[in-house]
């Protein structure tokens, strides 16, 4: 170029330097520091303590100490910065912000020695503006000798001094510290709140990103914006400027909606086999058997939320993804939703201790599958009628046995059969080996009509569910004809009979797992009037489930007892409902209960108890 070495040189210094400081002006800034808010206007989410401290500085009512607590990356430290130029009128760029505000981080600084050397600094006054502000991050760090140190000044600082100690775990922090601060309780962002400052964002920085995406990062930032600014900034490094949703659920390791759908849909199906292969593939994606737990568990309270619109404003999600999930919820009954949630949650708590992980997650999921199946079995089985098998004749007649009675199940109106009763006992007994034996008699049912159950519970407006509902739409007066099929049922009844056959009704349905029934018909005697067989329940809703099994029950005792004009009265227990109720305390109890037994008075002074 024709210059000296000296100038070639010199020319050279200055364009290196030149070079550094332009990479100085583009550095690369994160978004939670580029972004972060400079006044209270661009504070999200945390609105009410935002007002709260401008109505104080507009007052000029600012104490002495202010302690801000919460979550992690929720604007405790953005708050506290602004506040210190609020309070002395300074500009987000002024420099004289540095001879104001000081900013201690009490992780790394938590002697006693530090915090001396700000109480020695509290008494200098500030050189421009009204106020020197201490900002001390993680207070709870300090240790107890520190906090002693700290004390007094707190309490009672110069005029021109303001602290504001942040911490995100408030209960470590000492009493006597608490009691001379000014406490905020900053909460977590909400999704929407979150998504709305990442669209802004997203616009400035020229990023297309999707709605659901975007909901996905809110979702897993737990409600810290700081953690959500920096997922987004990966997710932009990684996609460009072009973020969808299948990119987001990728590079975030979350599990995508549809893949919780698709197993919801295979459960409503008891499609167990299909179900098993999609956790297999959840699996061979790299993503924990408990991550798809946890989701799987969330999937199934949003279906809950979304039955009512009452609850709808719980979940939180796009439009269109609540309409999916409104979509399957309407499939899915409210038996099949609390069965699996409680399924769910009872893997969760065992899967820690667990010694085969996958395999409890995929007994959940078989349990899942299954609730459709079991409960659509068990109406079947209340439901379908139990035929009576008819004895089966031997080439020599002989005099038959008393038959073991078989406990019908009532018969749905809607269900046609021909049924064949057992061949009464002949008088005498044959001395023939070719004496024919007799037909049996076949009866044809005819359908009965339905009627609407009565009962104490359909008189007070209370509707029944399940195997109740289906087994109280049926006449029972005229299955109980239907069944009537031999008229030489005419023995005179016992007690005794109409007892033994009640306590065999009640060993057939101990076999059937009817613990409730079985219950209910244990509860009380049973007794005999004339030709009515008399009982009674305590209560209303053993009555309305002895309605629902009268028919079966009553062919029973007919049966066993061989008498069919036996009559069945279900009746409540008379109780003395209009009587004022009487709520005693424990010390009033314990006096009923002495008047009752005196000597537990003296056991009472035996053992020196006193009365609580």
């Amino acid at each position: 170029m024709g210059v000296c070495l000296v100038c070639k040189t010199s020319f050279v210094c200055a364009g290196f330097q030149n070079d550094i400081r332009n990479m100085s002006d583009t550095q690369y800034l994160v978004s939670a520091r580029k972004y972060r808010p400079q006044d209270w206007g661009e504070v999200v989410g945390q609105d009410g303590i935002t007002q709260t401290l401008k109505q104080a500085i507009s007052s000029g009512q600012i104490a002495q100490a202010y302690l801000f607590c919460g979550p992690r990356g929720v604007g405790k430290t953005t708050s506290a910065r602004i506040f210190a130029r609020a309070i002395n009128g300074f500009d987000p760029n002024d420099d004289a912000m540095s001879f104001n505000v000081f900013e201690l981080d009490a992780a790394s600084n938590n002697k006693v020695e530090d915090i001396r050397s700000i109480v020695e600094q509290v008494r200098i006054p500030p050189q421009h503006g009204k106020y020197k502000v201490y900002i001390i991050d993680e207070v709870h760090m300090l240790s107890q000798a520190a906090f002693n140190a700290f004390l007094k000044t707190l309490e009672e600082p110069p005029a021109h001094a303001v602290f504001i100690l942040a911490t995100t775990e408030k209960h470590k922090i000492l009493p006597t510290i608490l009691s001379r601060c000014q406490i905020f309780d900053f909460h977590r962002i909400t999704v929407p709140s979150m998504v709305n400052h990442l669209k802004e964002i997203a616009s400035k920085e020229g990023v297309h990103a999707s709605e659901d995406g975007l909901h996905v990062i809110a979702a897993k930032a737990d409600g810290a914006l700081r953690d959500a600014l920096s997922m987004f900034d990966q997710l932009v490094a990684f996609a460009g400027k072009e973020l969808t949703y299948e990119v987001v659920t990728e590079q975030l390791h979350v599990l995508d909606h549809d893949t919780y759908f698709e197993v919801v849909d295979y459960a409503l199906k008891s499609n167990i086999p299909d179900s098993l292969l999609l956790f297999d593939q959840v699996l061979a994606r790299g993503f924990d058997a408990h991550h798809f737990l946890n989701g799987l568990g969330s999937h199934l309270r949003n279906l809950m939320v979304c039955r009512d619109e009452k609850t709808l404003g719980l979940f939180e999600a796009t439009p269109d993804v609540k309409n999916k999930y409104a979509e399957q919820a309407a499939l899915a009954d409210l038996y099949f939703v609390v069965g699996a949630l409680d399924v769910v949650n009872e893997a969760d708590t065992q899967y820690r201790t667990s010694q085969h992980q996958r395999l409890l997650v995929e007994l959940a999921i078989m349990k899942i599958c299954s609730l459709q199946s079991a409960e659509k079995k068990k109406t079947d089985d209340l439901v379908a009628p139990a035929t009576l098998a008819s004895p089966v004749s031997s080439s020599v007649p002989k005099i038959p046995k008393q038959p073991k009675p078989v406990a019908p199940e009532p018969i749905p109106a809607a269900i046609v059969e021909k049924k064949v009763e057992p061949i009464s006992a002949p008088s005498t007994v044959p001395s023939q080996t070719n004496t024919p034996t007799p037909e049996p008699i076949a009866i044809q049912h005819t359908p009965a009509a339905k009627i609407k159950p009565t009962g104490v519970l359909r008189k007070k407006g209370v509707a029944l569910a399940g195997k109740s509902a289906k087994l109280a739409e049926t006449n029972e007066a005229e299955i109980i004809e239907d069944n009537i099929i031999d008229p030489s049922w005419n023995e005179e009844p016992t007690s005794e009979k109409v007892k033994e056959a009640w306590d065999d009704f009640v060993s057939i349905k101990r076999k059937q797992d009817r613990i409730s029934l079985v219950a209910s018909l244990t509860m009380c005697e049973v007794a005999l009037d004339g030709k009515v067989v008399k009982f009674e329940v305590k209560n209303a809703l053993q009555e309305e489930q002895l309605n629902s099994e009268r028919a079966g029950l009553l062919f029973h005792i007919r049966q066993y007892v061989k008498c069919a004009d036996l009559e069945l009265e279900i009746k409540l227990e008379q109780t003395s409902d209009d009587a004022p109720k009487v709520f005693l305390t424990d010390k009033e109890k314990y006096q009923k209960m002495v008047e009752k037994n005196p000597a537990l008075e003296n056991l009472r002074k035996k053992l020196d108890l006193d009365l609580a």
